[in-house]
Protein backbone atom coordinates (compact mmCIF):
# COMPACT_ATOMS: atom_id res chain seq x y z
CA UNK A 1 0.00 0.00 0.00
CA UNK A 2 1.31 3.30 -1.08
CA UNK A 3 0.05 6.67 0.89
CA UNK A 4 0.07 9.48 -1.49
CA UNK A 5 1.32 12.98 0.25
CA UNK A 6 0.10 16.19 -1.41
CA UNK A 7 1.88 18.69 -0.78
CA UNK A 8 0.50 22.30 -1.44
CA UNK A 9 -1.74 25.06 0.51
CA UNK A 10 -4.53 24.13 1.87
CA UNK A 11 -7.67 26.46 1.08
CA UNK A 12 -7.29 27.83 4.97
CA UNK A 13 -4.03 28.27 5.00
CA UNK A 14 -4.58 30.53 2.14
CA UNK A 15 -6.85 32.49 3.49
CA UNK A 16 -4.82 32.83 6.63
CA UNK A 17 -1.73 33.89 4.72
CA UNK A 18 -3.91 36.18 2.71
CA UNK A 19 -5.41 37.65 6.05
CA UNK A 20 -1.24 37.96 7.22
CA UNK A 21 -0.31 39.75 4.33
CA UNK A 22 -3.63 42.47 3.87
CA UNK A 23 -2.97 43.00 7.83
CA UNK A 24 0.52 44.02 7.18
CA UNK A 25 -0.31 45.99 4.02
CA UNK A 26 -2.59 48.36 6.24
CA UNK A 27 0.22 48.90 8.73
CA UNK A 28 2.75 49.07 6.40
CA UNK A 29 1.24 51.33 3.90
CA UNK A 30 0.53 54.59 5.88
CA UNK A 31 3.65 54.54 7.35
CA UNK A 32 5.53 53.88 4.36
CA UNK A 33 3.80 57.34 2.74
CA UNK A 34 4.24 59.57 5.50
CA UNK A 35 8.10 58.30 5.37
CA UNK A 36 8.21 59.20 1.69
CA UNK A 37 6.39 62.55 2.42
CA UNK A 38 9.41 63.38 5.01
CA UNK A 39 11.88 62.66 3.10
CA UNK A 40 10.36 64.96 0.64
CA UNK A 41 10.68 67.66 2.76
CA UNK A 42 13.93 66.90 3.69
CA UNK A 43 15.03 67.02 0.49
CA UNK A 44 13.28 70.16 -0.19
CA UNK A 45 14.92 71.54 2.51
CA UNK A 46 18.92 70.71 2.22
CA UNK A 47 18.07 72.23 -1.64
CA UNK A 48 16.64 75.10 -0.71
CA UNK A 49 19.43 75.83 2.31
CA UNK A 50 21.80 74.59 -1.05
CA UNK A 51 20.46 77.03 -3.29
CA UNK A 52 20.76 80.19 -0.30
CA UNK A 53 24.06 79.17 0.01
CA UNK A 54 24.57 79.48 -3.67
CA UNK A 55 23.06 82.84 -4.23
CA UNK A 56 25.07 84.46 -1.37
CA UNK A 57 28.19 83.23 -2.86
CA UNK A 58 27.17 84.66 -6.19
CA UNK A 59 26.57 87.88 -4.67
CA UNK A 60 29.82 87.37 -3.38
CA UNK A 61 31.66 87.17 -6.57
CA UNK A 62 30.37 91.08 -8.19
CA UNK A 63 29.54 92.84 -4.71
CA UNK A 64 28.16 95.54 -7.16
CA UNK A 65 25.51 93.63 -8.52
CA UNK A 66 22.70 92.15 -6.57
CA UNK A 67 21.18 88.56 -6.96
CA UNK A 68 17.37 87.99 -7.16
CA UNK A 69 15.90 85.34 -5.79
CA UNK A 70 12.38 85.47 -7.08
CA UNK A 71 8.93 83.15 -7.57
CA UNK A 72 8.66 81.93 -11.49
CA UNK A 73 6.65 79.67 -12.93
CA UNK A 74 7.83 80.09 -16.81
CA UNK A 75 11.89 79.89 -15.43
CA UNK A 76 12.72 83.11 -17.28
CA UNK A 77 10.93 85.62 -15.14
CA UNK A 78 9.55 86.47 -11.78
CA UNK A 79 5.98 86.10 -12.06
CA UNK A 80 5.07 88.20 -8.90
CA UNK A 81 3.13 85.31 -6.98
CA UNK A 82 3.47 85.08 -2.93
CA UNK A 83 3.24 81.52 -3.11
CA UNK A 84 6.96 79.79 -4.71
CA UNK A 85 5.59 76.45 -5.13
CA UNK A 86 5.16 76.35 -8.84
CA UNK A 87 9.10 77.23 -8.70
CA UNK A 88 11.13 79.84 -8.27
CA UNK A 89 14.91 81.26 -10.10
CA UNK A 90 18.33 83.05 -8.74
CA UNK A 91 19.23 85.25 -11.32
CA UNK A 92 22.01 87.98 -11.49
CA UNK A 93 20.23 91.67 -11.81
CA UNK A 94 22.57 93.62 -12.83
CA UNK A 95 20.65 96.97 -12.93
CA UNK A 96 19.47 96.52 -8.99
CA UNK A 97 15.20 96.90 -10.44
CA UNK A 98 13.89 93.70 -8.92
CA UNK A 99 13.16 91.85 -12.18
CA UNK A 100 14.86 90.23 -14.63
CA UNK A 101 15.38 91.83 -18.43
CA UNK A 102 17.39 92.51 -20.77
CA UNK A 103 21.15 92.64 -18.99
CA UNK A 104 20.16 90.02 -16.49
CA UNK A 105 21.41 86.21 -16.28
CA UNK A 106 19.78 83.47 -15.12
CA UNK A 107 21.81 81.71 -12.73
CA UNK A 108 19.38 78.66 -11.54
CA UNK A 109 15.77 77.61 -12.11
CA UNK A 110 14.18 75.43 -9.33
CA UNK A 111 11.15 73.78 -10.64
CA UNK A 112 7.84 73.19 -8.82
CA UNK A 113 7.67 71.39 -5.39
CA UNK A 114 6.04 68.17 -5.23
CA UNK A 115 3.86 66.23 -2.78
CA UNK A 116 1.99 69.04 -1.58
CA UNK A 117 4.98 70.75 -0.55
CA UNK A 118 4.94 74.25 -0.30
CA UNK A 119 7.35 77.69 -0.31
CA UNK A 120 6.68 81.15 1.40
CA UNK A 121 8.76 83.80 1.59
CA UNK A 122 8.72 86.70 4.89
CA UNK A 123 11.20 89.81 4.68
CA UNK A 124 11.85 92.45 7.70
CA UNK A 125 8.69 93.02 9.50
CA UNK A 126 6.08 91.82 8.04
CA UNK A 127 3.76 89.73 9.72
CA UNK A 128 3.08 87.81 6.15
CA UNK A 129 4.35 85.63 4.49
CA UNK A 130 3.75 87.24 0.67
CA UNK A 131 7.54 88.27 -0.31
CA UNK A 132 7.63 87.64 -4.00
CA UNK A 133 10.99 88.43 -4.51
CA UNK A 134 13.84 88.98 -2.43
CA UNK A 135 18.05 90.71 -3.39
CA UNK A 136 21.26 89.61 -1.67
CA UNK A 137 23.86 92.26 -2.31
CA UNK A 138 27.59 93.34 -0.18
CA UNK A 139 28.91 89.47 -0.46
CA UNK A 140 25.14 88.03 0.54
CA UNK A 141 23.25 90.19 2.70
CA UNK A 142 19.63 90.89 1.98
CA UNK A 143 19.18 94.43 0.62
CA UNK A 144 17.76 96.73 2.62
CA UNK A 145 19.21 94.97 5.74
CA UNK A 146 16.17 92.96 6.31
CA UNK A 147 16.21 89.54 7.83
CA UNK A 148 14.27 86.88 5.25
CA UNK A 149 12.54 83.32 5.77
CA UNK A 150 12.12 80.75 4.07
CA UNK A 151 9.23 78.24 5.36
CA UNK A 152 8.85 74.99 3.80
CA UNK A 153 5.28 73.28 5.00
CA UNK A 154 3.92 69.96 3.77
CA UNK A 155 0.53 67.90 4.74
CA UNK A 156 1.54 66.97 8.20
CA UNK A 157 1.49 70.89 8.56
CA UNK A 158 3.48 72.84 11.20
CA UNK A 159 4.81 70.37 13.74
CA UNK A 160 7.22 69.03 10.70
CA UNK A 161 7.91 72.93 9.16
CA UNK A 162 11.16 74.01 7.94
CA UNK A 163 12.48 77.13 7.64
CA UNK A 164 15.68 79.14 6.23
CA UNK A 165 16.24 82.04 7.36
CA UNK A 166 19.17 85.04 6.26
CA UNK A 167 20.16 87.54 8.80
CA UNK A 168 20.86 91.50 8.08
CA UNK A 169 24.75 89.85 7.96
CA UNK A 170 23.81 87.32 5.19
CA UNK A 171 24.92 84.16 7.78
CA UNK A 172 22.05 81.58 6.91
CA UNK A 173 20.65 79.36 9.87
CA UNK A 174 17.90 76.72 10.03
CA UNK A 175 14.62 77.76 11.90
CA UNK A 176 14.77 76.83 15.27
CA UNK A 177 11.90 75.93 17.37
CA UNK A 178 10.86 77.49 20.58
CA UNK A 179 10.75 76.02 24.23
CA UNK A 180 7.10 74.78 22.86
CA UNK A 181 8.79 73.05 19.98
CA UNK A 182 7.05 75.33 17.25
CA UNK A 183 9.70 76.40 14.17
CA UNK A 184 10.15 80.33 14.45
CA UNK A 185 10.72 82.72 11.91
CA UNK A 186 13.30 86.16 12.05
CA UNK A 187 10.61 88.01 14.05
CA UNK A 188 10.24 85.33 16.37
CA UNK A 189 6.78 84.17 15.54
CA UNK A 190 5.49 81.00 15.28
CA UNK A 191 5.06 79.31 11.91
CA UNK A 192 1.64 78.94 10.82
CA UNK A 193 1.34 76.15 8.09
Amino acid sequence: MHLRINSGFTLIELMVTLAVVAIVATIAVPAMSDMVTRSRTTAAFNELQGLVGYARSESAKSPGESVLLCSSSNGTGCTGQTDWNAGWLIARDVNGNGGVDGGDTVLKVMGALSGGISLKVKTGASSNFDTTSVSLVRNGAPAGDNQITFKLCDSFGVSESRGVILSVSGQARAAARDGSGNREDHNGVDFQC
